[in-house]
C-alpha cells in the first residue's frame, strides 16, 4: 500500500517570524512541561465508530487538510460532541488553500502551513475558527509537548522516507530517518510521553521516537493552533498561564503586519 505526502516547504517571512517569537515568550515561561500529554484520544476513539479517518491522502497530498480534520476531531470530541468532517469538507479545504482542481492531476500539488494556519483563523473548518496560530521553533521539543498539553496538537512539518513509510505499513514505530526522501509531509502530534510522540497519519497513531523528532532532516517545522475556548472550557492550561496575553501577542502581530 502506498500513501500521499504533500506538504510544501516552510514558508518565512517577517510575519511568521515575529509570530514565532510571540509563541515562543509564552511557551518558553511555562517550563518543564508533564512528563505525558493529557489523554485526549480516547474520546476521538469512544465517538469515531472509524476511528482517525483518511479522507484522500492515500490518492491525494491533502496531508495538511487531514491534520486540520484531524485535530478538529480531537479538539471537539474533548469538549463536548465530535464533528468528523466529511470528505467533501477536506477536498473543498484542499480546492481552496491548495488550489486543487478535481480530475486535473497537475494541481495536485499539496499545501503549505502557514497558508493553512492563517486560513483556519480567517474562515475556519467546519464552522470553526481557530482564535490564533504561531509557528513554534522545531527544535524546542518542550514547546511542541506544550502546544500538545495546552491545545490538544501541535502541527509537524516533516520529511518522510521510503523505509518509515515502511514502518508505518508494518506497525513499526518511527526511529531513525534514513533511506530514500519520499517527500514533505504534515501530521499532528495528539499525544506524547517520555518514549515517542504520537502523530495522526493515513488515519492511524503512529509513534515517532524523540530522538527522530530532535533530528533536522526529519522535523522542519511546527505551528501551535490556539482554539481559546476550548483551552478555557477544558481547563488544559496550568496554573498562571496567561493566555489572553498569549492571544493578544498573537494578534497584535497579525494586526501589525495587516496595516
Amino acid at each position: 500500500m502506498s500513501f500521499k505526502c504533500g506538504r510544501l516547504p516552510p514558508v518565512h517571512t517577517r510575519r511568521t517570524m515575529r509570530l514565532a517569537l510571540a509563541m515562543h515568550q509564552a511557551l518558553a515561561s511555562l517550563g518543564a512541561p508533564p512528563a505525558s500529554s493529557s489523554d485526549y484520544v480516547s474520546a476521538v476513539m469512544k465517538q469515531s465508530a472509524s476511528g482517525w479517518e483518511c479522507w484522500w491522502n492515500k490518492a491525494l497530498g491533502d496531508c495538511v487538510c487531514e491534520d486540520s480534520g484531524h485535530a478538529l476531531m480531537l479538539r471537539t470530541a474533548n469538549s463536548g460532541s465530535i464533528v468528523i468532517p466529511t470528505a467533501d469538507d477536506i477536498l473543498k479545504l484542499y480546492e481552496v488553500v491548495g488550489g486543487y482542481v478535481q480530475g486535473d492531476a497537475s494541481t495536485d500539488q499539496g499545501c503549505d502551513e502557514t497558508a493553512m494556519c492563517r486560513y483556519l483563523t480567517t474562515t475556519g473548518l467546519c464552522g470553526q475558527k481557530a482564535s490564533a496560530t504561531g509557528p513554534i521553533d522545531p527544535t524546542q521539543l518542550d514547546h511542541i509537548r506544550w502546544a500538545v498539553q495546552l491545545f490538544g496538537t501541535c502541527r509537524l512539518g516533516i520529511m518522510v522516507t521510503q523505509e518509515q513509510m515502511a514502518d508505518f505499513s508494518a506497525g513499526r514505530p518511527w526511529e531513525s530517518s534514513t533511506g530514500t526522501v519520499l517527500g514533505g509531509h504534515d501530521v499532528p502530534v495528539v499525544k506524547y510521553d517520555s518514549q515517542y510522540a504520537y502523530v495522526v497519519t493515513w488515519g492511524k497513531l503512529q509513534p515517532v521516537a524523540w530522538s527522530l523528532m530532535a533530528d533536522s532532516s526529519f522535523l522542519e517545522e511546527a505551528h501551535g493552533e490556539v482554539w481559546a475556548d476550548w483551552v478555557r472550557a477544558g481547563g488544559t492550561a496550568p496554573n498562571g498561564f496567561d493566555l489572553n496575553g498569549m492571544l493578544a501577542a498573537l494578534e497584535q502581530v497579525e494586526m501589525q503586519e495587516a496595516a
